[in-house]
């Protein structure tokens, strides 16, 4: 028994070694910023939808119009709002000349509400480029448009992924949040830059206008609650149709839940859309996941088992490969902006590892409803 559960705990702890290695060669520090002036630049539309979030459209917006981009114009799809929104975006109009609103007032049948809105201002679109962020989002530079313009004119890419943190808080639940954020992009951080592109996040996204158009209509699973940006990205990309950019003026940040509820209902989405994935993509990130939790069981195990200087063996071991593992990580932690994480990195793995895959079995009870 003893035997089996160390040749368990070493083989998993090699293959989470290898996938930070992985990460490591992959995801590298950004290129500094070249000139491109406005000759070089295509026209981009920013597509916001929102669903009763005037406070959060309150601070965007002015975030949005002092974009430094050559060419672009903001869209907001106002979706069957019941708060003042739809007064607030009526003045705001009138003095914004770049700015366009839709209003939703009913949902089509078999359509999921976020999606069809999403759908709706896509259309109403006039650029050949788009970028999506949500209505709970802050851009951390003035230069966000100017560098996703810059990523797909000079790329030709059909597809912009971008990084969205959370804001930190303090408490235990935003290290979870802010861990789990942070391995969720460098898996498809890497994984794009490998030639496999198979997600994106919605906060932070950028299309080629055309790599959509013949789709707004029939919108892969159009009725399904959430991956308006996984799902979507996975049923449609080639796997090397997507450019990355890492630069910290191309941040995006969100807001985190703010209880243990909220998150666990959001987090459920989450992997409820992975479920959608193709099957090579599920075959790749389940063995990530299954590595990660025989990793963390075995270690357990063989504490519970041990006693002494046995056990005092296995955490020096146990330290050892975080120790390991840090030094692969760090510069990639670096880029992220994420080195406060390091110290307690093997506490918040931990944590991440273990609310995941608790939440995983959860998808099976329960369908969330309501996209906002």
């Amino acid at each position: 028994m003893i035997v089996f559960l160390w040749c368990l705990y070493i083989l998993s702890a090699s293959v989470r070694l290898i996938g930070w290695l992985f990460f490591r060669i992959l995801v590298k520090f950004p290129q500094p910023m070249k000139s491109f002036n406005g000759k070089e630049a295509e026209g981009i539309s920013v597509v916001v939808c929102a669903h009763n979030n005037l406070s959060g459209l309150q601070q965007l917006l002015p975030l949005l119009v002092a974009q430094d981009c050559p060419l672009f114009e903001i869209i907001i799809v106002d979706d069957r709002s019941s708060d003042q929104t739809a007064d607030w975006l009526a003045e705001q109009a009138k003095r914004i000349s770049s700015l366009k609103v839709i209003t939703i007032t009913e949902t089509p049948e078999n359509w999921n509400a976020k999606k069809y809105a999403l759908t709706q201002g896509i259309k109403a679109s006039q650029y050949p480029l788009l970028a999506l962020t949500d209505s709970d989002c802050i851009p951390l530079s003035t230069y966000w448009l100017f560098h996703v313009a810059k990523q797909l004119t000079r790329s030709n890419k059909s597809i912009f992924l971008g990084y969205s943190p959370y804001e930190e808080t303090p408490g235990l639940l935003n290290k979870i949040i802010q861990t789990e954020t942070l391995f969720t992009a460098l898996q498809y951080f890497s994984m794009a830059n490998a030639g496999y592109t198979y997600m994106g996040v919605g906060r932070n996204l950028g299309y080629r206008k055309s790599f959509l158009e013949k789709h707004l209509d029939n919108f892969p699973f159009q009725n399904h609650v959430g991956g308006d940006d996984d799902l979507l990205i996975n049923q449609l990309s080639t796997g090397s149709d997507a450019v990355i950019s890492l630069n910290p003026e191309t941040f995006v940040l969100t807001f985190p839940p703010k209880d243990l509820k909220t998150w666990w209902k959001q987090k459920r989405r989450h992997l409820s859309a992975g479920m959608q994935y193709k099957p090579v993509t599920r075959t790749l990130l389940g063995i990530y996941w299954l590595s990660a939790s025989l990793f963390w069981l075995a270690f357990i195990t063989l504490l519970l088992l041990y006693k002494g200087d046995s056990r005092l063996v296995l955490f020096a071991v146990h330290l050892s490969f975080f120790a390991v593992g840090t030094v692969l990580l760090f510069p990639v932690f670096r880029i992220f902006k994420a080195v406060r994480l390091l110290p307690l990195f093997l506490f918040w793995d931990f944590l991440y590892i273990a609310s995941s895959s608790i939440i995983g079995f959860s998808t099976f009870l329960v369908k969330n409803k309501k996209w906002s």
